[in-house]
């Protein structure tokens, strides 16, 4: 498939303009946040760079980076590649504390993500406004507060996510397996994805070679841990000890488990099967629209990823506030690319929904994250909807082409 908008021209003197400001505010924003100290920065992220540092990148590799969260103790509970990063950024700590080193990595996340929204953007719209709008991703509050105040990577899976969208339109599914192994490598929440891919191998067809690609690069991205010497088992669970560290229905997230969980209505266990059962079938009834009505294209796939990415963790227990970063990050690219007052409005739900949810773990908000389910709620409805309408047009479509070439057959 050929580039989109190859032909286009290039960013206008008033879209340089505008996208100089953008990168300016960008800047002073982000100095004004960089001093903001969280718990996950101080108690988990310092001490591993502080570990890092003061032992080497073998030792910290091989060695427990030890944690002060019960129930999580030994190596540090991410997955290596995000230990890569800091360990590649520990080589400026002649000149930069570990927490400044800790934030350099979340915005550097921050600029990587805004750039995956870029190659997305190119594959709908023409090169300014996506060079525009890939910088004012920079911008969103979600973006800004994840990286710069909050010193988390949610931008780096996220951005590998929006990637794998990206490589879809554009037909690259070795590139779209691959992209998503190395998603699931950096954060097991890049599975929120999982049926867009259902969706695309179904209805493209994709042959089996492709399908070993995801567990290929998952594992070559734990390899230089294993040659470093962390024993293979606990690379193979790590998830599973995440998994096992809280035992709440929700972690300040805005979805429905948080209202559950405050009223008291399900027990823990029994909440917890019931929403992992409901997310598997909304996730193989979402992946098996192709086998239902036909294949999706362009803006309408962008759309069925939005609706993806916002369900999963809607419908999941066990989430956390930050979980709906890609629905965030997604809504906003199909704003940009199909500019329309529903589309807009689902953006802008999806991101006040997420932000009341930061309001309530980084400002004690505690009504953020049942405002934020309604307001994200509220905002599926809209997308399944379009969405719903999208795949009866296009069944009509394939109907009445069928039907006017069974004509012109019996005519002949």
């Amino acid at each position: 498939m050929t580039e989109p908008h190859s032909a286009a021209p290039g960013a206008s003197r008033h879209q340089k303009l505008v996208l100089a400001a953008v990168l300016l505010a960008t800047g002073v924003l982000y100095a004004g946040l960089l001093g903001w100290r969280t718990t996950d920065v101080e108690w988990w992220f310092v001490p591993w760079m502080d570990q890092i540092i003061q032992h080497g990148a073998l030792a910290s590799l091989s060695a427990p980076l030890q944690i002060q969260v019960e129930g999580a103790e030994g190596f540090a509970n991410y997955t290596p590649p995000y230990l890569y990063l800091l360990i590649m950024a520990s080589s400026a700590s002649d000149f930069l504390s570990s927490f400044m080193l800790v934030k350099l990595v979340a915005i550097a996340g921050a600029v990587f993500c805004a750039g995956c929204v870029h190659y997305l953007l190119r594959a709908l719209v023409g090169p300014g406004a996506a060079l525009l709008g890939a910088a004012c991703v920079l911008l969103l509050p979600t973006v800004a507060l994840n990286g710069a105040a909050w010193g988390q990577t949610d931008t780096i899976w996220s951005g590998l996510a929006v990637l794998v969208v990206a490589f879809a339109l554009r037909e690259r599914w070795a590139a779209m397996l691959i992209a998503f192994g190395i998603a699931l490598a950096f954060k097991l929440q890049a599975i929120f994805i999982a049926p867009f891919i259902l969706y695309i191998i179904l209805s493209r067809r994709i042959g089996l070679r492709y399908l070993p690609l995801p567990l290929l690069a998952y594992a070559a991205m734990m390899l230089p841990a294993w040659l470093g010497g962390r024993p293979a088992w606990d690379l193979a669970t790590v998830y599973l000890d995440q998994a096992g560290t809280y035992r709440w229905l929700s972690m300040n997230a805005p979805n429905p488990w948080s209202l559950v969980q405050y009223l008291r209505l399900l027990p823990y266990e029994t909440g917890v099967i019931i929403g992992t059962l409901a997310t598997i079938l909304a996730a193989l009834m979402l992946g098996a629209f192709s086998v239902l009505w036909r294949r999706l294209e362009r803006a309408d796939l962008l759309l069925l990823a939005v609706v993806v990415a916002g369900s999963m963790p809607y419908l999941l227990p066990k989430m956390h506030d930050r979980y709906f970063f890609l629905a965030d990050i997604l809504a906003y690219a199909l704003a940009v690319s199909r500019p329309r007052p529903w589309s807009i409005g689902v953006a802008l739900a999806i991101q006040f929904g997420s932000l009341g949810a930061y309001a309530s773990h980084m400002l004690d908000f505690r009504a953020g994250k049942y405002i934020g389910a309604l307001l994200i709620g509220a905002a599926l409805v809209v997308a399944i909807g379009h969405l719903l309408r999208a795949l009866r047009s296009g069944a009509s479509r394939d109907i009445a082409l069928w039907t006017a070439k069974a004509s012109a057959r019996s005519v002949g």
